[in-house]
């Protein structure tokens, strides 16, 4: 499983990007993959406020970081961490310009009706340190974490907040934190790491591989955690398949094949599916394998496409009854 950290703060060392990197240092020790987005740095253009993704599903700005990897890592995510300071009672310029951004996935979830896989499982959490002490400090935070959350189809689940805390490295001596963030680990990250991992494989890991993925996903995610791959994996996923999951509303927007060492995420998964006419061969050596020698797809229009969704459904239903 992903842990997506969004390092919100311009101070690179400061007291926010510690406050991160302790929190995501344990998760890794509980067995959590980890990435650190520092946004200031990141080269996300600001949003232009003009609509396009709301009659697109796209964003009109398609060449800068935030279009090219980071709402891919958005939906790859289990557990997004928003870090910032407080300016001026609400968050930095910098992170807010990546929430704008997420203007995106708002629409595709609310125009478009879209839900995406992880949205029964995903978290957000929010950490926020803060030089003053008023009363109302992370009020305005909380509310733009809030929805930027909801945007991105994560449940609001934990946030840890101080404050008083101004000098570069204060943090680290604010009395309680390490029982806060194992507190946190324990609610937020811990139930993810304990499910079981399954890895769905397919020659190019783009068509059957991850339609398997995500339906088990949607399904069954509160029990196990999917991924999906390919031995030669494609440069995008196979589109009328997408299209294909679209017309039952489930949104695989933003997500590209990716090799089998990057779908485990560092991780051993408990069972693998092989798909197609690699079936023969073994994905994860000394791993439980099974072999569904489900062929390619002959053709790509929609009753072709909707036929292998629903056989699709019945091959993973019945998989999953022996999680039960």
């Amino acid at each position: 499983m992903l842990i997506l950290g969004l390092q919100g703060s311009p101070r690179k060392g400061g007291n926010t990007d510690h406050l991160l990197g302790a929190f995501l240092d344990k998760a890794a020790q509980a067995g959590a993959a980890v990435k650190t987005i520092q946004v200031a740095r990141a080269g996300i253009v600001p949003c232009k406020g003009c609509g396009y993704c709301e009659t697109h599903g796209t964003c009109v700005i398609a060449d800068d970081p935030m279009s090219a990897e980071v709402y891919g890592l958005l939906r790859e995510a289990d557990l997004v961490v928003a870090a910032t300071p407080v300016f001026f009672y609400g968050i930095t310029a910098q992170l807010k310009v990546l929430i704008d951004r997420c203007q995106t996935l708002w629409s595709r979830k609310y125009v478009y009706k879209l839900k995406d896989p992880l949205a029964a499982t995903r978290n957000g959490l929010l950490l926020s340190v803060a030089a003053s002490r008023g009363r109302q400090l992370f009020d305005g935070i909380h509310l733009t974490a809030k929805y930027f959350f909801d945007a991105i189809d994560a449940r609001f689940s934990h946030a840890l907040v101080y404050r008083g805390v101004e000098s570069k490295g204060a943090i680290r001596k604010q009395d309680g934190l390490a029982a806060d963030l194992d507190e946190a680990i324990q609610k937020t990250v811990l139930p993810l790491v304990r499910r079981k991992q399954v890895l769905f494989v397919s020659p190019t890991g783009a068509c059957r591989a991850p339609m398997a993925a995500v339906m088990a996903q949607q399904r069954f995610g509160t029990r196990i955690r999917t991924g999906s791959g390919g031995w030669s994996p494609a440069t995008a996923l196979h589109d009328p398949m997408v299209r294909a999951m679209q017309r039952v509303g489930v949104d695989m927007g933003f997500r590209r094949p990716a090799t089998i060492e990057r779908a485990l995420a560092g991780a051993a998964p408990d069972l693998t599916i092989v798909i197609g006419q690699h079936a023969a061969e073994t994905a994860v050596p000394g791993v439980k394998t099974v072999r569904w020698s489900l062929p390619e797809p002959a053709a790509s229009d929609d009753e072709t496409m909707d036929r292998l969704r629903m056989e699709m459904e019945g091959r993973v239903e019945k998989l999953m009854q022996s999680f039960e």
